[in-house]
C-alpha cells in the first residue's frame, strides 16, 4: 500500500513538475512566467466570485444581525418590505380556513319525504279498520310496492302500533327540526379538507351560517335519528326500534356542495392577501447608530440593500456591476501586493511556481474554511480558523513570510466581511502570534506550545474587543470559550493538513527532516549493513556539513540530513567504491577507465531512483544529484590518457550534475571531497588539514562548480574553518599506550 501511495505521489509531482529548488534559467522562461501570472489572475477571479458566497452586487458595509450599527442608516427613498414565501403561504392557508364552504339546500326533498311518511302511516291506519284478512293482505302488498325500501315484516308490525298519529308527529318533528334543519348530504368525504370549518347553507333564499359538525350525511343522520328517539320519554324499546326502522327510510340527501361558489370565494380571499409586510418611506430611520441590530432591523437593512441594488441595476449594467468591479480591484490589489513582496524580498518564492501555487492554495483553503464556518454554518467570527494559514506558511517557509501573508489576508477578510474591523484585528494579532510561536517547530509535539500561545491570545483579544463593545459578561465568557476552542482546534487541524502540502509540493520542514535524521530509518540501517564504509563516510560528512551550515547561517539540519542520504546509490554496488573495499583488490583494476567512470557516475542516478522509491523529499534528492556537480573524475581521466585511449573530451569522465543550486548542497559537495581527501593525509596536523581544505575549495571554485549557488568568498572562508575544527577533532593525536614491559616497570616503581 505504501509503495502504491508513493507511486501516485510521484505521478502527481511529475504532472505538475513539482520541484522544491528552482532552476533560474527554467524559471525565467516566458511560459513559466505566464503560468505564474495566470495563477494570480485565477486567484483574483475565483476569490471575487466565490468569497463570500452571498450577493456580490450588494453593499458590503451594512451591519448584520447581532452587530452594532456604527452609523445611522436612513432610507433615501420609499420601498416595500416584502413577506417571504413561507409567510405568504401561511396567510393564504389561514385565509382559506376562514372561507366557508357553500352548500345548496333543497326544501322540496324535505317536503316530499315528510308527505310520503304521512301517507304511509295514514294508509296503515286505514288498514287497521279493515276486518277481512284477505283485504288486509292485498292492501299491505300494494303498500310494499309503493314503499319498496320497507319490508313486509315491518309493514305488518306497523299495523300493531297503538298510535300512528303519535309516531307520525314524532318522526316529522325529528326530521324537520333536527335532521333536515341543517341538511343532509350524500357523503361528507366529498367535501374539501377538514381545515375549512365554516359553512354557508343557501336555504330558501337566505344564507345560513353553520359549522361543519352540524352538517350530516346519511350515516350521521341515521345515528342522530336513533339518539333522538332514545332520549324521548314515553317510548318503549320496541317503539324506538320500529320508529327508527321506519323513519330512517325517509331520510334522503337534500343538500349538495357548491364547488363553483366556494372556489370563487376562495379566489377572492387570496387576491386580498398582499405580499407587502411594511412600507418604508423616504427619510425613515432604519437603524440608529450605536444600537444592536436585531432580527427585525436586519430584515429592514437587507430589504434596503436589495432596493439599492435594484436602483443601481436600473441605471445600466455598469452601475449595477460596480460592486463586482470594486471587489475585483480590491482583491487584485492585495494579490499584487503579495506578488510584489515576493519579487522584491523573496525571489526564491517568486520564481518558483510550485511555491506560489502552494501559498495560493493555502489562502484558498483558509477562505473556504472561513466561508463555510461563517456563512454556511453561521458560527461566530471567533471560531474562524485563521491560524491554519499562519502556521502552514510559517512551517513550510518561515515566520517572516507567514506574518506578511497573514496581514494581507487579514485586510482581505476584514473588507470582504462588511468592513469588519474585528476580523482584521483578530486575524492580524492571533495569526502573527501563531507565526512567531511556530517559527522554530522541530517536532510535532511542539504544536502544544502553539496551542497554548494561540488560545491565550484569542482569550485576551476577544475579552478586549467584547469589553469595549460593552457586551454582557455572560456573552464575553462564551466568546472567550470560543477563542480557547479555536486556539486548540486550529493547530490540530494544521497537523493533519501539513503532510499533504509537504508531499505534493516537495517541502521539507524541520519535522520531516528530524524524522529522516533518525539513524534507525530503514534506508540508513540498510546502508550501514550493505555499505558500512559509505555509511560512516556519510555520518562524518553530515557533521562537517552541519557545522559549516551553522557558520554561514544556512540550514544545518537540512545539510546534515542531506549528507546522510547523498551516497545511497552506492548500496547497489558498494564493492566498486574504495571506502567499502576493506583492503580487497580494487574492482576497477579489471575495468578500463571509461567503464570505471560510468560505474562511479551511476551511483548518482541510482541514488535518485532509490530515494524516489523510498519517498524522500525533493530537498534530499537534490543532495544526491548535486553533491558531485559536474566534477571531473581526474584519476580515471588521467589514466585513460596514460593508456592512450581515445579521449576527445572529458565529458564522459564527469558526473552528470547538476551543479549545486543551494548553499546546503554546495556545502555537502565540499564536505564530501574534504572527508574523502582527509583520509589520505599521513600526518593530519592542523596546518596540513587547513591547507588540504583550502586547496579543495579552490579547486571547486576555479572549476566553476560553485557558480550556481549563493556562496560568497566569506562563506567559503567560514566553511573552511568549520571543516578544520571538525577534522582536527576527528584526527586528534593520542598519547601512545605504554608497552607491557614499561607497564611493569611503572607499576614496580609505584
Amino acid at each position: 500500500m505504501r509503495k502504491l501511495l508513493l507511486k501516485i505521489k510521484r505521478s502527481i509531482k511529475r504532472i505538475f513538475k513539482v520541484k522544491q529548488e528552482i532552476d533560474m534559467v527554467t524559471a525565467r522562461r516566458r511560459s513559466r512566467i505566464l503560468v505564474k501570472y495566470a495563477m494570480g489572475v485565477a486567484a483574483i477571479v475565483l476569490i471575487t466570485l466565490l468569497y463570500p458566497l452571498n450577493n456580490m452586487r450588494g453593499p458590503l458595509d451594512i451591519p448584520i444581525e447581532g452587530e452594532i450599527a456604527y452609523e445611522n442608516i436612513i432610507a433615501d427613498f420609499s420601498f416595500n418590505i416584502l413577506k417571504d414565501r413561507a409567510q405568504v403561504d401561511e396567510e393564504i392557508h389561514l385565509a382559506l380556513q376562514s372561507t366557508p364552504l357553500f352548500i345548496n339546500y333543497n326544501s322540496s326533498i324535505v317536503d316530499s319525504s315528510r308527505n310520503r311518511l304521512r301517507r304511509l302511516l295514514t294508509a296503515i291506519d286505514s288498514i287497521k279498520q279493515i276486518s277481512h284478512q284477505q283485504t288486509i293482505d292485498s292492501t299491505l302488498h300494494a303498500l310494499s310496492i309503493d314503499y319498496p325500501m320497507i319490508t313486509p315484516y315491518w309493514l305488518h308490525l306497523l299495523t300493531n302500533v297503538d298510535s300512528l298519529d303519535k309516531m307520525n308527529a314524532t318522526l316529522d318533528t325529528i326530521l324537520t327540526d333536527s335532521i333536515y334543519y341543517y341538511g343532509v348530504i350524500p357523503s361528507l368525504s366529498t367535501l374539501p379538507p377538514a381545515d375549512f370549518k365554516s359553512i354557508i347553507m343557501k336555504k330558501q333564499g337566505r344564507d345560513m351560517l353553520m359549522i361543519r359538525p352540524q352538517l350530516s350525511d346519511i350515516a350521521r343522520a341515521y345515528s342522530k335519528l336513533l339518539e333522538t328517539l332514545t332520549r324521548i320519554g314515553g317510548l318503549t324499546d320496541k317503539d324506538v326500534e320500529i320508529y327508527y326502522e321506519i323513519g330512517r327510510h325517509f331520510i334522503i340527501p337534500n343538500a349538495s356542495y357548491n364547488d363553483i361558489i366556494t372556489q370563487a370565494a376562495r379566489d377572492s380571499v387570496v387576491l386580498l392577501i398582499s405580499n407587502v409586510e411594511k412600507r418604508v418611506t423616504g427619510g425613515d430611520l432604519i437603524v440608529r447608530r450605536g444600537t444592536r441590530v436585531d432580527a427585525a432591523k436586519a430584515r429592514l437593512i437587507n430589504a434596503y440593500a436589495d432596493e439599492l441594488q435594484k436602483a443601481a441595476a436600473a441605471q445600466g449594467w455598469f452601475a449595477g456591476s460596480m460592486p463586482v468591479f470594486g471587489r475585483l480591484i480590491l482583491i487584485a490589489f492585495i494579490v499584487a501586493l503579495l506578488y510584489l513582496f515576493f519579487f522584491h524580498f523573496r525571489p526564491d518564492v517568486y520564481w518558483s511556481n510550485n511555491k506560489m501555487l502552494a501559498i495560493l492554495l493555502i489562502i484558498a483553503l483558509e477562505l473556504f474554511l472561513v466561508n463555510f464556518i461563517g456563512v454556511r454554518l453561521a458560527y461566530s467570527v471567533y471560531l474562524y480558523p485563521i491560524a491554519i494559514l499562519s502556521i502552514l506558511i510559517t512551517v513550510l517557509f518561515d515566520s517572516r513570510l507567514g506574518v506578511v501573508v497573514t496581514l494581507l489576508v487579514a485586510l482581505l477578510l476584514g473588507i470582504l466581511n462588511r468592513f469588519n474591523f474585528s476580523i482584521t484585528l483578530i486575524t492580524a494579532i492571533a495569526g502573527s502570534i501563531a507565526c512567531f510561536s511556530a517559527g522554530e517547530v522541530r517536532r510535532r509535539s511542539e504544536f502544544y506550545r502553539i496551542i497554548i500561545a494561540l488560545s491565550m491570545t484569542y482569550a485576551i483579544i476577544i475579552f478586549v474587543i467584547e469589553s469595549l463593545k460593552l457586551s454582557p459578561a455572560g456573552d464575553v465568557l462564551t466568546y472567550c470559550g470560543y477563542g480557547l476552542a479555536n486556539g486548540f482546534l486550529a493547530p490540530i487541524l494544521t497537523i493533519g493538513i501539513l503532510p499533504m502540502f509537504e508531499s505534493l509540493f516537495g517541502f521539507s520542514t524541520n519535522i520531516t527532516l528530524l524524522e529522516l535524521a533518525d539513524l534507525n530509518q530503514p534506508l540508513l540501517k540498510r546502508m550501514a549493513v550493505e555499505a558500512p564504509g559509505t555509511y560512516h563516510h556519510s555520518i562524518v560528512v553530515g557533521n562537517l556539513g552541519e557545522a559549516a551550515a551553522k557558520a554561514i547561517d544556512a540550514n544545518p539540519l537540512l545539510a546534515r540530513v542531506g549528507a546522510y542520504y547523498h551516497d545511497i546509490g552506492k548500496m547497489e554496488i558498494p564493492e566498486y567504491f574504495v571506502e567499502n573495499q576493506l583492503g580487497i583488490k580494487s574492482k576497477h583494476e579489471s575495468l578500463n577507465p571509461t567503464m570505471s567512470a560510468l560505474v562511479l557516475a551511476s551511483h548518482v542516478k541510482k541514488g535518485r531512483r532509490i530515494g524516489e522509491m523510498e519517498g524522500l523529499p525533493d530537498a534530499i534528492l537534490n543532495f544526491i544529484e548535486e553533491h558531485h556537480g559536474t566534477t571531473r573524475m581526474s584519476y580515471f581521466y588521467n589514466k585513460a590518457k596514460e593508456m592512450d585511449l581515445p579521449v576527445d573530451t572529458d565529458g564522459e569522465f564527469r558526473y552528470p550534475g547538476p551543479k549545486p543550486q543551494t548553499k546546503e548542497t554546495a556545502i555537502i559537495m565540499l564536505a564530501d571531497s574534504t572527508e574523502a581527501a582527509s583520509r589520505t593525509l599521513d600526518k593530519p596536523t592542523p596546518a596540513r588539514i587547513r591547507n588540504l581544505i583550502q586547496r579543495l575549495i579552490n579547486d571547486k571554485f576555479t572549476s566553476g562548480e560553485l557558480t550556481e549557488c549563493d556562496l560568497t568568498l566569506k562563506d567559503l572562508s567560514d566553511i573552511r574553518e568549520a571543516f578544520v575544527s571538525i577534522l582536527i577533532g576527528v584526527f586528534h593525536q593520542r598519547i601512545p599506550y605504554p608497552k607491557k614491559d614499561d607497564e611493569e616497570t611503572v607499576n614496580g616503581r609505584q
